[in-house]
């Protein structure tokens, strides 16, 4: 069973019309699974600027060494400073989508599906990046590479989650066919 649920259209101001939003029951399981992967996600998105905080004047400053071996020594603490920076606002941005993303899929969202999709390709890219950097950053790499790989399958792969996503937009269709004048 759908919960209609009447809200206000943002676009014209029109009141009446409904979202679909599915209850708990009607997720499918492995739509579920995506909350304990995108939990270990975050633990890795966390973990690895702390790390580097932590690791400053070790791995990190090993790795920005190794990536740039001619760097002026008065540089070297701006750039230890700049990749912490850039990792917590980066990942801090990362944590926000995935949560957002994974709570739109529950609402049977077909374009949070896909976006949560696109997202995990490019940081899947991005990660290798990282791994580029120095086998320091490995131990988040891979277990992070393989979540996004388990999520895709997890969104995609599973017959009822395909059918999931066809039913909620085949009622989303009729609602609106419904609700035009």
């Amino acid at each position: 069973m759908m919960d209609y649920t009447p809200t206000k259209s943002s676009a014209n101001g029109e009141a009446g019309r409904t979202t679909h939003r599915p209850r708990w029951a009607e997720i499918p399981i492995p739509l579920k699974w995506l909350i304990p992967a995108v939990g270990v996600g975050i633990f890795l998105l966390i973990a690895l600027p702390v790390a580097m905080v932590i690791g400053r004047d070790g791995f990190l400053r090993d790795s920005v060494i190794a990536n740039d071996p001619q760097l002026d020594p008065r540089y070297l603490e701006f750039a230890l400073t700049a990749s912490i920076i850039y990792a917590v606002v980066l990942h801090a941005i990362d944590v926000v989508l995935s949560i957002w993303f994974v709570v739109k899929i529950m609402q049977g969202r077909q374009w949070a599906r896909i976006a949560l999709s696109a997202y995990l390709v490019i940081a899947t890219f991005g990660s290798l990046y990282s791994a580029a950097a120095g086998s320091a950053y490995l131990w988040a790499v891979i277990p992070g590479d393989s979540i996004h790989v388990i999520m895709l399958v997890l969104l995609w792969a599973p017959r009822s989650v395909r059918d999931f996503f066809a039913r909620y937009k085949a009622r989303g269709m009729r609602t609106a066919m419904q609700d035009s004048p």
